[in-house]
């Protein structure tokens, strides 16, 4: 009878051990924690047409169908653990160039950071821009979005004047390419829509007007999309001459 319990007592007292061995070795060898950063591709080219499509991979993409879409105006978020990051666009499902994108860059990132990589100009002279962002934090105490504005119309200045829900000028002269801080803008319940107008700085033309709803029909809730978060209004066109442009604005979100 001893002699079970004992041989019992051993065989646990041997199993025990040999899991402290295996917790120990997995613990040893554990892969060091990293934190993805984020990245949102912006489609700011001036035609107002031009769509991209998104591969992060090396080499070639397998599927072009299945590449990430970018709508011209929008923008694509995109989470990655890589701190060289490449980046191969391509226009308007191009397939016969295969070897050679629209667009490709290897981008620098750090982990845990947030970034925008804007893609604008004309398609025949594309332009990259990429911006390491501050996003600020959210409060459930205050009811307002942060919003800030770029300038991709080519080669003029540009003011951003609000209209609703308050009336007042969020920019003045704010050059090619520049990029704004972000600003509060109010989101509650009171809050019809958001208006803005854009204007040449020069000539004070109107170039374009930008309204999207806070209050959907058959609602009571503010706009999800606005309410407490961030966003770019990106303002792409070209100029040229006065009576003679084309201009466009849109708000992406930073989610």
């Amino acid at each position: 009878m001893f002699q079970i319990y004992k041989s019992a007592g051993l065989k646990a007292a041997l199993l025990a051990g040999c899991m402290i061995s295996m917790f120990a070795s997995c613990k040893k060898h554990q892969r060091e924690e990293v934190f993805p950063a984020s990245l949102t591709v912006v489609n700011g080219l001036n035609d107002q047409t031009s769509f991209l499509t998104a591969y992060f991979g090396e080499g070639q993409p397998r599927i072009y169908a299945r590449l990430a879409y970018i709508g011209n105006g929008a923008a694509f978020e995109y989470g990655t653990d890589k701190t060289e990051q490449p980046v191969r666009l391509y226009r308007n499902h191009d397939t016969l160039h295969i070897d050679k994108p629209f667009v490709q860059s290897r981008l620098q990132l750090e982990p845990g950071s947030i970034y925008t990589h804007f893609v604008y100009g004309a398609p025949a002279a594309v332009k990259q821009k990429t911006v390491k962002d501050q996003i600020p934090s959210r409060s459930a105490q205050d009811s307002v979005a942060n919003l800030r504005f770029i300038n991709l119309f080519e080669n003029r200045a540009i003011d951003v004047v609000q209209l609703e829900p308050e009336a007042r000028t969020m920019a003045s002269n704010l050059a090619y390419e520049q990029l704004t801080d972000f600003m509060k803008v109010p989101v509650t319940a009171s809050v019809q829509q958001f208006r803005f107008e854009l204007k040449d700085h020069a000539t004070g033309a109107t170039l374009a007007t930008l309204t999207e709803a806070n209050l959907f029909p058959g609602t009571t809730l503010p706009n999800v999309a606005w309410l407490f978060k961030a966003r770019t209004m990106v303002i792409t066109g070209t100029w040229t001459g006065a009576g003679n442009f084309s201009a466009r604005a849109t708000t992406i979100g930073h989610y």
